[in-house]
């Protein structure tokens, strides 16, 4: 029988530490979300290529992170975490002291085997580990959030610390270090606070002790019972679709600047609030409402339902709407994004995966779900070189043909969620 696990101050701080933990891992592949242009001219590089760096950085969801979160669940889940945190802290040290395309080419892929082989299938575990499955919605949640905080944070001050420098290049030099040394801080903190798998399993009840147990049966064999289930995938097309609106959002600063004549100063600062004070109130909100209704993809149908309404209002706009419009509406849409994201990684549970499978699953969601990591920047940079200005209006429809394809998963869910819970009476009443 599984134990009730709620939020004790030791899970949140926890929870904190976890969520900078993750926004430290993408603060520095994902810098330019904050820092565009600069990381443009300290690389010497095109916005296609910026798109490449991406692009290499993705292959680890794909290549690495199934593997990963095999090795997770088989072996010590605490130690891959800490050692992917460290080699993404170290690495942005590295690169800073080799602000050049061919070092960040080495970087990048430096950083898919830290942050998406390593680090990602175990975050996954360490969080749905702290609660028991009738909180998973608010952990997620509030992990998202976190990150959020932790993001607003290193990211304030790295345009503080930016700022202070006349020459952009040396401006954003200090910035990796200050990620860098970030990342070391909080590597030596979770060490303390992250429990060993053993002691984690046994807070949870019986049931999870007996899985720990066999824990080294898990093979390869587990991996495609995973693999095949429905559920799997559904959890996988949540995140696409969802990850694919936040990937989104970092195109609103070059959006803001191009189209709608903002300074570069005004739209970074619309990118933080945009991009994490916002994750802040509206990813536990989702995660929280998940659990309200019992249901996570009732949250992300919603939000999804509303990004095309938001996406089809924006490109609709007539000439001279005021700014404080378009304003509206982008942070509109980051609310419906942040929603979703507080309950996309809760999906797992809800659709009755094994704790068990925990980081397994983790690994081929996120193979399927940041698989937009591999195209979706080189795509969006190429119409940007290409079309100008009329390529925002491209990266919008985009956006409403995946909502679409993410509505859909979405009903079929409810689906095998029925069909799941006719099983279990039709087996109850034999």
């Amino acid at each position: 029988m599984q134990k009730s696990l709620g939020f004790s101050p030791r899970v949140f701080i926890t929870l904190f530490f976890a969520g900078m933990a993750y926004a430290i891992t993408y603060a520095v592949p994902f810098v330019q979300y904050v820092f565009y242009d600069p990381t443009l001219h300290a690389l010497g590089a095109t916005n296609a290529q910026l798109g490449t760096l991406i692009a290499i950085f993705g292959i680890g969801n794909i290549a690495g992170a199934p593997l990963g979160g095999l090795l997770s669940d088989r072996y010590n889940h605490k130690t891959m975490y800490i050692m992917g945190l460290m080699g993404t802290s170290l690495l942005s040290i590295l690169l800073a002291y080799n602000l050049n395309y061919p070092f960040a080419v080495f970087a990048f892929f430096g950083f898919a085997i830290s942050g998406l082989f390593l680090l990602f299938p175990a975050h996954i575990k360490v969080v749905r580990l702290l609660v028991d499955e009738t909180r998973q919605g608010k952990a997620f949640g509030w992990a998202e959030s976190f990150a959020g905080i932790g993001s607003v944070i290193i990211n304030a001050i790295a345009m503080w610390v930016f700022a202070r420098y006349v020459n952009e290049v040396l401006g954003f030099k200090s910035v990796l270090i200050f990620f860098g040394l970030c990342g070391i801080a909080c590597s030596v903190v979770l060490y303390f606070l992250v429990d060993n798998p053993a002691k984690a399993m046994s807070r949870r009840g019986s049931e999870e002790q007996e899985e720990n147990k066999n824990k080294a049966a898990i093979t390869l064999k587990d991996f495609f019972i995973v693999l095949r289930c429905p559920g799997t995938w559904f959890s996988g097309i949540a995140v696409f679709a969802t990850y694919t609106l936040y990937c989104s959002l970092s195109y609103f600063t070059p959006y803001f600047t191009n189209v709608l004549g903002v300074t570069v100063a005004f739209s970074g600062w619309l990118a933080i609030l945009r991009q994490y004070v916002i994750r802040f109130g509206f990813s536990p909100l989702g995660g929280f409402l998940g659990d309200k209704f019992n249901s996570v993809t009732k949250v992300l149908f919603v939000s999804w339902l509303g990004a095309i309404g938001v996406l089809l209002t924006i490109l609709f706009l007539p000439e001279g709407t005021p700014l404080v419009l378009a304003i509206g509406l982008m942070l509109l849409m980051s609310m419906l994004t942040f929603s979703a994201r507080g309950a996309m990684f809760a999906v797992p549970s809800e659709v009755k995966i094994p704790v068990k499978y925990a980081a397994i699953t983790a690994g081929i969601v996120c193979a399927i779900g940041y698989s937009p990591d591999l195209f979706i920047f080189i795509l969006f940079g190429n119409w940007i070189d290409t079309y100008g200005n009329d390529a925002y209006n491209m990266i919008f429809i985009y956006n409403i043909v995946v909502c679409t394809i993410g509505v859909i998963s979405a009903l079929l869910t409810f689906r095998y969620k029925k069909s799941l819970a006719d099983k279990v009476q039709e087996e109850q009443a034999r």
